[in-house]
């Protein structure tokens, strides 16, 4: 009798210990439109820089610059990105109510706010398509936590959108080999040889 218990005892010693089931709890988070509004606040800090840049050479029949025949047109972006940063806000809303917005999470978002300078601003049109990867991928790594939180659904836009303009980056990048080769309009041109003291051909009135 006393062999059967040691034997039960020494069996239920090597089990492993049972652990409770994860509960998500909820906890103390800012309202939802905070995280909405935040979302949205960020997501314009670059929007002078796009617009300069969508005047500039993305948008300018002046460049050389070559997109795709399937490229949205300038006036889709907008919105686009508004109901994006929206569903992003709302998301992070639900998921930092049930445990806290993961660190991939805050790590996607820092990636997004890098993307439109490293675009726009640089014009590096490689590394811009390289960080559309890293953007899908650490999307695809935080939305098992914000299924969690049933909010996973809500960035299911976001992700099929990421994936559009992960195509379109490489597209563009394959397109543009040289990069964003820039023309001067004719009064910077003017400006540059005026500096220089040289006399430009627009004084003797030709117009390039």
């Amino acid at each position: 009798m006393k062999a059967g218990l040691l034997v039960l005892a020494a069996v239920k010693a090597l089990q492993p210990p049972r652990t409770a089931p994860r509960l998500s709890t909820p906890l103390h988070a800012a309202p939802a439109p905070v995280y909405v509004a935040g979302a949205c606040l960020t997501g314009i800090a670059w929007k002078p820089i796009v617009t300069r840049a969508m005047d500039d050479w993305y948008d300018n029949a002046a460049n050389d610059f070559r997109r795709p025949a399937w490229a949205p047109p300038r006036r889709w972006f907008p919105p686009i990105w508004r109901l994006n940063y929206f569903l992003i806000g709302w998301a992070a809303s639900r998921k930092a109510a049930v445990g806290g917005l993961p660190s991939i999470a805050w790590v996607h978002y820092a990636l997004n706010m890098c993307w439109a300078p490293l675009f726009f601003h640089y014009r590096k049109l490689k590394a811009a398509f390289v960080l559309n990867v890293g953007l899908v991928a650490t999307l695809v790594v935080a939305l098992p936590s914000f299924a969690e939180a049933g909010a996973a659904l809500l960035l299911a836009p976001y992700l099929g959108w990421l994936a559009f303009a992960t195509a379109l980056s490489l597209q563009i990048a394959r397109l543009n080999p040289a990069g964003v080769l820039l023309k001067p309009s004719n009064g910077a041109w003017r400006a540059a040889c005026d500096s220089k003291g040289v006399v430009s051909w627009y004084d003797s009135g030709v117009r390039l």
